[in-house]
């Protein structure tokens, strides 16, 4: 049987063993400290309390002095636990004019470097310009986090190398904020001044982990928007479109499995208002759990060696297209549907210029659907065995053995254009072809540049030569250009060059060029001085050339 004397031996010796923890259970508030953030900065409190901190008043004043050695800081908040630590204003100040201050911070659950929830009622943000000219500002609303963790503090703050700290949490939301920026290409004096103003509505991230792996990742802002000074280019460009800001969503989700060391990208997109949206997905295998670490030098190896299994690339139109093409036809004077011939043109002679990639034939009747009916196009990249890495990519400077690792798709919506009817062609160079030349009776439309040379492409022209004598020239789709001149033949090559196109004949050391103009069943040949001559445009190989 126990005695009463020995049960109250043993209580004594607890509370004797437990005495020094509760003695550094304490709560604590200190006022107007001050907490080195670099050899130049630091964040002022003007009231900062702990809950149940196991950290003295002493200990928590030395932190903030400011007179502690770096090591001695690195073991203090390595260290630190609290049930709460709060301080209803913070201000971040550096040797440089600005301020950064954060209200109502708020973090419960602090242990070791990990925070079971963390707020902030905002952030202010004012920082003059180099010059003295406008500020940078940011006023921030709410932000709450939960399930912190800062991986490697201790050790960052020790070497002073703030890339070791690795941070991860499960859930954050932010409200939004508003934000402006000088444009430094702007004036201040300019009419509406020369602020870029970002706005967001809101945010929220979220993400899971198995064990130090991260698992499923996902986040998404909502509503922001970028207004550039409508005196800036940009500005005036958007201004052109019919839009005063940019208004976007993007979005971000994605899985990593450490089992199979593959991470899926389900969808990393921006969806402009009014305009369209970008969005790529894909597959990426071989990634050691390193590429998430707090080793700069290991994550940067992992991610080198990751293998790109798939991507792909989805443009979906919503008035963006249009709109470039209306804009592209007032800066050059031209119609839009002149514009739009002029791009087909140029997708059209993808499979000429690029004879060594089979995929262009492939990605240039993908562009030739899309500019026609302007609605989707994906473009997917599927591995061949095995699959590259991404540091074997990144060492290719050749396209064509870029390209020679992945089987390539593009698929457009809507049907095909007259464009993209097959042409009899060499197997590396074939192409789709061009629109046929306008009849007589059409009404004579001048075109220019690549549109007109696509009123040229498979057709033939026919006039007289500088010394008066018949001449026939025949543009095949693949890059060859067959001439009839008197009664001898001769066969060459041609290729667009910005505006120009030009020649080149066997026997011949340099291009011959020409800018050219087409208006109905005519086309105008103008040289380097100015001096045009006109042709006859008949269909196809009019004169079997």
């Amino acid at each position: 049987m126990i005695s009463f004397r020995s049960h109250r031996f043993a209580s004594l010796a607890l509370l004797a063993a437990l005495a020094p923890s509760l003695a550094r259970a304490a709560d604590i508030a200190l006022d107007n400290v001050s907490l080195p953030t670099s050899d130049v900065s630091k964040l002022t409190f003007k009231h900062i309390e702990f809950k149940d901190a196991n950290i003295s008043a002493e200990e928590a004043t030395k932190l903030f002095s400011g007179a502690l050695p770096r090591d001695a800081v690195a073991d203090m908040l390595g260290k630190l636990k609290a049930a709460r630590v709060t301080a209803n204003e913070a201000v971040m100040t550096s040797d440089k004019p600005g301020s950064v201050v954060f209200r109502d911070f708020n973090g419960e659950g602090v242990d070791q470097g990990a925070i079971a929830h963390l707020s902030l009622g905002g952030i202010d943000a004012d920082i003059p310009g180099d010059t003295g000219g406008s500020a940078v500002t940011l006023k921030s609303q709410a932000v709450t986090i939960d399930g912190v963790r800062i991986q490697h503090l201790a050790e960052a703050i020790r070497s002073g190398e703030p890339a070791a700290i690795s941070v991860r949490i499960t859930h954050a939301a932010w409200s939004g904020f508003d934000m402006s920026t000088p444009d430094k290409n702007t004036p201040a004096g300019a009419d509406g001044g020369n602020l870029i103003r970002i706005h967001l509505n809101s945010a929220e991230a979220e993400q899971s982990f198995d064990g130090d792996a991260p698992g499923k990742s996902s986040f998404v802002a909502n509503g922001l928007s970028i207004a550039m000074p409508k005196a800036s280019q940009a500005g005036a460009t958007l201004t052109a479109l019919g839009y005063d800001k940019v208004e976007a969503t993007l979005k971000f989700s994605g899985a990593y499995q450490a089992a199979n060391r593959t991470f899926t990208l389900d969808d990393y997109s921006i969806d402009f208002a009014k305009l369209g949206s970008i969005g790529l997905s894909g597959r990426f295998g071989g990634i050691d759990k390193a590429a998430f670490g707090s080793d700069v030098a290991a994550r940067t190896a992992a991610v080198q060696a990751a293998e790109v299994q798939a991507l792909t690339l989805k443009l979906v139109n919503a008035g963006a297209l249009d709109k470039a093409v209306a804009l592209t036809a007032l800066s050059k004077n031209q119609a839009p549907d002149a514009v739009r011939a002029e791009w087909s043109m140029i997708a059209a002679q993808a499979p000429m210029l690029a004879p060594n990639i089979p995929a262009a034939a492939t990605l240039s009747r993908g562009l030739l659907k899309f500019i026609a009916n302007g609605k989707s196009l994906t473009l997917a990249l599927a591995a061949k065995a095995p699959a590259p890495k991404l540091a074997e990519l990144q060492e290719m400077k050749d396209p064509a053995l870029i390209s020679a690792r992945f089987d390539v798709t593009a698929e457009a919506d809507g049907a095909a254009p007259p464009l993209a009817a097959p042409i009899s062609a060499p197997a590396s160079a074939q192409m789709t072809a061009p629109p046929p030349a306008p009849a007589p009776n059409a009404p004579a439309q001048k075109l220019t540049g690549a549109a007109a040379w696509g009123a040229l492409v498979g057709n033939t022209i026919t006039g007289k030569d500088s010394d008066g004598l018949p001449l026939s020239e025949f543009y095949a789709p693949s890059g060859a250009v067959k001439q009839l001149d008197d009664d001898e033949t001769a066969t060459g090559k041609w290729i667009l060059r910005g505006e120009n196109v030009c020649f080149i004949f066997p026997g011949e050391k340099q291009e011959t060029c020409y800018k050219l103009e087409v208006a109905g069943d005519v086309a105008t040949f103008i040289d380097e001085d100015g001096d045009g001559k006109r042709y006859t445009i008949l269909k196809g190989n009019a004169k079997n050339l």
